[in-house]
């Protein structure tokens, strides 16, 4: 005996249960399946169904939409129904064609009539869960890749997923989220109050698009408990909770001040919080951690281990293997935290080398550590003792929040406002807050529209 596989939705009356309409939307054969492919339905197949029942509900839902019209806008005499407008509405995986009620004045001499459309009444025609989609692919991707992404997942090629919308819609999300950050958390949001927090900034470069410069610097920071660090294996250790904020402004470092301070309250800073500030030695980067000296019991500032042993290796390569052990010996002498002694050895090479191009490395490396000097400590005794010293754990970090999506292998130029609305939904991702984000900030806004 043959059967097929009927995909019916039925209108039911909910008091007595009585169908008042019913469509068959689709029809398959139940057939013995001969490969993994023959089971269940394809991936356009299940888009197609899914279209085929949003479509369904939208009928029914369509006719019920308030276009918020009780009077003619115009003499404000009665009005009455003048049948239907088409509008357009962009689902999450398929775009459809509502009939909005549409009004007429009965006022002869006005005989007005409204035009209503889904952007009139909602504020928007595009559903937020596919504005949310956008965000995340043209935050993570290009825009012309997240174009494609769209369109895989769609199965389909849509209009309303073009680059340019998703750039807009990015944009727009970002913006939102900037404004956002400059406001501190409230109060029910601060977590308990943390007797340690370790704050980190650093730098990386974007390709701008001003051609009178190759680039322009954007500024990042994360800011965690001691606690929030979890020890993966022998060589790798990860950041379970954390807030990473980010600015792309130049605005004399006051955005991301601000949204470091924000970023310290949101892990519990208080005035009683002894903060761990790591930092490469650039003079920006110890200007915005002095933005939480005021606010918490201490702020010591170390010169990030991670971006020593970065400098050393550097001028290890240009020096090659025959000065490798005077090297060596002198970051022995900066890891036991005996400064004076490091710069005398790095000096003596430098010295004593006649090749100008290995001089200048050197002379870079002493005046670097040299203007940090302040900040250089036991890093031994911190290692033993359990304490922060490195950024390595977090380095990763910034990789992630700027490269990734700015630098490496992407040909994109940028305006600074640009890349730092991008930013700020890549920061709001990796600080595990985008859903809080998403549902607090961006879909009141879109509701708000109308």
């Amino acid at each position: 005996m043959d059967y097929e596989f009927r995909v019916i939705v039925e209108k039911v009356s909910v008091t007595t249960q009585e169908v008042v309409k019913r469509d068959t939307l689709k029809i398959y054969d139940i057939k013995q399946p001969e490969s993994i492919l023959d089971l269940g339905l394809r991936h356009e197949e299940q888009i197609s169904l899914l279209s085929k029942v949003q479509s369904a509900l939208l009928s029914e839902q369509s006719t019920l939409i308030d276009t918020g019209v009780t009077q003619c806008i115009k003499c404000g005499g009665k009005i009455g129904k003048l049948g239907f407008q088409p509008s357009t509405f962009h689902a999450v995986f398929s775009d459809h064609k509502l009939r909005i009620q549409k009004h007429r004045c009965k006022n002869p001499e006005c005989r007005w009539q409204s035009m209503p459309s889904v952007l009139s009444v909602f504020g928007t025609d595009t559903h937020p869960d596919l504005v949310k989609l956008q965000c995340e692919n043209g935050a993570l991707h290009s825009y012309r890749e997240a174009q494609d992404n769209m369109e895989r997942l769609n199965a389909q090629r849509r209009s309303v997923n073009n680059h340019v919308q998703i750039k807009n819609v990015t944009n727009q999300v970002g913006e939102r989220l900037s404004q956002a950050n400059t406001t501190p958390p409230d109060q029910e949001e601060l977590p308990t109050p943390a007797a340690e927090l370790i704050a980190q900034v650093d730098g990386g470069h974007i390709p701008t698009k001003d051609k009178d410069k190759r680039s322009f610097e954007a500024l990042s920071g994360i800011v965690y408990r001691p606690s929030a660090i979890e020890v993966v294996d022998k060589h790798h250790r990860q950041i379970t909770e954390k807030t990473c904020v980010v600015s792309a402004l130049e605005d004399e470092l006051q955005t991301i001040k601000t949204y470091l301070h924000h970023a310290a309250l949101k892990q519990g800073m208080t005035e009683e919080t002894q903060v761990t500030a790591l930092a490469d030695g650039a003079s920006n980067c110890w200007s915005v951690i002095s933005v939480l000296e005021p606010h918490c019991k201490a702020l010591e500032l170390i010169l990030d281990w991670f971006h020593i042993g970065k400098k050393f290796r550097n001028v290890s390569n240009a020096l090659g293997e025959t000065f490798a052990e005077s090297l060596d010996s002198a970051k022995g002498s900066l890891w036991h935290g005996k400064v004076d002694d490091a710069l005398q050895k790095i000096a003596m090479l430098r010295d004593n080398i006649s090749d100008e191009k290995k001089q200048t490395k050197l002379k870079g490396l002493y005046d670097y550590l040299k203007n940090n000097s302040e900040y250089l400590v036991n890093y031994d005794e911190r290692d033993k003792a359990g304490l922060a010293y490195t950024s390595q754990v977090a380095e990763s970090h910034i990789d992630t929040l700027i490269n990734a999506r700015h630098k490496k292998k992407q040909k994109m130029q940028w305006t600074r406002v640009g890349a730092h609305n991008v930013l700020q939904i890549r920061a709001s991702m990796i600080s595990n807050e985008w859903s809080d984000n998403w549902l607090d900030l961006v879909l009141p806004e879109e509701e708000k529209a109308a």
